[in-house]
């Protein structure tokens, strides 16, 4: 108990700390954070410490956690494409690269068409349905098929394959034009599985009121984890750059142009991710680079 109190001590007090803060190497601070995790998890064994202690302890590790120190993706899309190095894969022609800024998407997102005829049920309709069989099947069938057309409209999807830990730390570097659906979104994150519906997002949703969501997707259903309202945003049309990072124990923090801006914790996915997907469902956007970073072994 004593070593651990020590220990505690040293973190707050190390100048390790202060740099941990503005600078990118962070080696000797993450080493006394590893000893602090060992510390605190047998003391949690032992019942030396009593409960409110280890909350504060795990508090305080995962204020200074950053195990991401291996690099898994880049690209800044200066080669001129998005096929190789990294390969990407889209579901429309809604993305493009352009030399002089980077990774480019313009969607003007279509609702699903409601407005398709209904089915008449009249009796004529009805005997008619039977001496044209097929026929009639296949023409009741058509708005169907236009449906499914426009509800392709209302995303475009830009996924790689790429293993990423549990513990993870993504940059990009991003702005909105302004152009296009001003009340549309785009979104990035990683996923599980061949499954892009999967996983973790963030997500920026334009319009009058711009907002920054987490967003988790699971069994087929989404729900916002947290959201931060204030100020433009992306909405000024200037490059912005968001980072967020994820430790083991579910902490997550976002930040905007280097202020922290959500702090939450979610531990639904205590698994590895297999890919990462950026989608715009709605507006004009342009990509200088986008990073992600994995915990080592």
């Amino acid at each position: 108990m004593k070593s651990l109190h020590v220990l505690i001590i040293l973190i707050l007090c190390s100048p390790f700390v202060a740099a941990a803060q503005s600078t990118s190497d962070t080696a000797s601070t993450q080493k006394l954070v590893h000893e602090l995790k060992e510390l605190t998890n047998q003391a949690e064994r032992d019942r030396s410490a009593n409960y409110r202690l280890i909350d504060q302890l795990r508090d305080l590790i995962a204020r200074f956690d950053q195990p991401w120190n291996r690099r898994v993706l880049f690209d800044d899309f200066s080669d001129g494409d998005f096929v190789r190095n990294p390969v990407w894969h889209s579901n429309s022609d809604d993305f493009w690269v352009t030399r002089s800024i980077g990774l480019r998407t313009e969607l003007n997102a279509r609702p699903a068409n409601n407005t398709a005829p209904e089915r008449n049920t009249s009796p004529e309709a009805a005997l008619l349905g039977m001496l044209l069989g097929g026929a009639m099947q296949q023409q009741q069938q058509q708005p169907r098929a236009d449906s499914n057309r426009n509800r392709a409209n209302t995303r475009a999807d830009l996924s790689t394959a790429v293993n990423i830990s549990n513990a993870f730390s993504i940059n990009i570097e991003i702005s909105a034009t302004g152009r296009g659906n001003s009340n549309g979104s785009f979104e990035f994150g990683p996923y599980q599985g061949q499954n892009i519906e999967s996983g973790y997002r963030l997500v920026y949703q334009a319009g009058a009121r711009p907002a920054l969501k987490l967003i988790r997707y699971q069994r087929g259903t989404s729900a916002v984890i947290d959201i931060y309202e204030s100020g433009r945003l992306l909405s000024d049309g200037n490059k912005h750059i968001l980072n967020w990072q994820r430790t083991a124990n579910g902490t997550m923090r976002v930040s905007l142009d280097g202020r922290s801006i959500i702090q939450v914790r979610d531990r639904s996915y205590r698994d590895a991710f297999s890919g990462f997907v950026m989608s715009n469902r709605g507006g004009d956007y342009a990509i200088r680079s986008v990073s992600v970073h994995s915990a080592g072994r």
